[in-house]
């Protein structure tokens, strides 16, 4: 019985990470909802679900990307070559 409950939380512990990774690196929910063209029925909901979700997470990344260059101080500033 514990052998199931790794191997369940092992799976989960991977899709998590793949979604995440797909989530940061690559195009957002196109991916998930190409999956879901290519299924039917039940899942193509899921996959659709799972799309939005991961294009919110994408935006969010964004933001939070260039919040990180400006605190740093990565960002370059426009104004301080015309001073």
């Amino acid at each position: 019985m514990c052998k199931i409950i790794k191997k369940i939380i092992c799976i989960v512990i991977i899709a998590l990470a793949l979604f995440i990774g797909i989530t940061i690196w690559g195009k957002g929910g196109d991916k998930f909802r190409w999956i879901g063209e290519k299924t039917g029925g039940i899942i193509k909901k899921g996959a659709d679900k799972l799309g939005e979700k991961t294009d919110e997470i994408k935006e969010k990344t964004g933001t939070i990307k260039e919040k990180v260059k400006k605190w740093t101080g990565k960002e370059k500033p426009e104004d301080s070559s015309q001073k």
